[in-house]
């Protein structure tokens, strides 16, 4: 096959995969409120969006997942546009390529050992965090015992003194408390939780397609996809932060985001997952994928 067929085909079966997810987008879109706002949207087609950067590399990556945001925006309004977040998610669909294409080949066994430190270091920063905030008394009802005015912080450990000089002075400072100390206990918690259960399914199916010679693509998929989302769930916060929720520190609203950004890349991940397996199977494709 000549190199312009290749990537002809390869921007055929592009366009086929982003009108695909712009009609998901505008069938099965769903908004999560965050603080009075519509601060988390969920895009169904995000899903074929993913695809290109996966099997053709990281520009077909960015140019997909580029016109997904704009010509999504374009057939259906939600506010005023905001380039830049066009640019973050072109850069996100970029990310995913070059991540996809270095992980893709790496030895499991490595892969496995760096999650498995990863997460005994989550979870034991969450659970220290817990032990130092529960120690100074930082709890969901702490302002509530607290008079207005400067909180003398000196004699807290560091992990309470940040998040209370960080929430003292917001519009909520008790909501502002809540969301942060769950990101900082809860959260990493919830993650080495996740990165364990994560090692667990890759080890089952990796036994399960070793009978066919294959090796599961879910544990490089999974740091590939969730990394990705994470960084355009970060900048994307980044530029709607000061726009719909000033008031609020930027941790208090990065949290929630995040959270649902994780949770739904995992639930991406397997039908990518899945995807990626027909596509290999079909004779006249698995020439396409890079």
């Amino acid at each position: 096959m000549s190199r312009s067929s290749l990537h002809t085909r390869r921007i055929a079966i592009s366009a086929i995969f982003l009108s695909i997810a712009l009609v998901l987008r505008l069938l099965l879109t769903f908004y999560l409120p965050i603080y009075g706002q519509n601060g988390a949207r969920v895009n169904v087609g995000t899903i074929f969006a993913i695809l290109p950067a996966i099997l053709f590399g990281p520009v077909y990556g960015a140019i997909v997942a580029g016109l997904f945001d704009l010509l999504g925006f374009l057939l259906r309004p939600s506010g005023a546009y905001i380039p830049w977040m066009t640019i973050v998610v072109a850069t996100g669909g970029l990310l995913r390529g070059f991540l996809w294409r270095g992980l893709r080949n790496r030895n499991r066994k490595t892969l496995r050992v760096c999650i498995l430190l990863f997460a005994v270091l989550l979870l034991f920063f969450g659970s220290l965090n817990m032990v130092f905030l529960h120690l100074d008394g930082i709890d969901a009802q702490f302002y509530d015992h607290i008079d207005a005015g400067p909180v003398d912080t000196g004699d807290m450990h560091l992990i309470s003194r940040l998040l209370v000089e960080r929430t003292q002075n917001a519009g909520n400072p008790g909501a502002a408390l809540s969301g942060m100390r769950l990101s900082v206990t809860w959260g990493p918690i919830g993650a080495a939780a996740f990165a364990l259960l994560l090692l667990a399914v890759d080890r089952v199916l990796s036994k399960w397609l070793a009978k066919e010679e294959r090796q599961s693509p879910i544990l490089p998929l999974t740091i590939t996809i969730l990394f990705a989302g994470l960084f355009v769930s970060t900048l994307n916060t980044l530029v709607l932060h000061p726009i719909f929720w000033p008031a609020i520190p930027f941790a208090a609203v990065w949290a929630p985001r995040a959270a649902v950004s994780l949770l739904v890349d995992v639930v991406f991940v397997y039908f990518v997952a899945l995807l990626l397996g027909l596509f290999e199977r079909q004779d006249g494709l698995r020439d396409l994928i890079e």
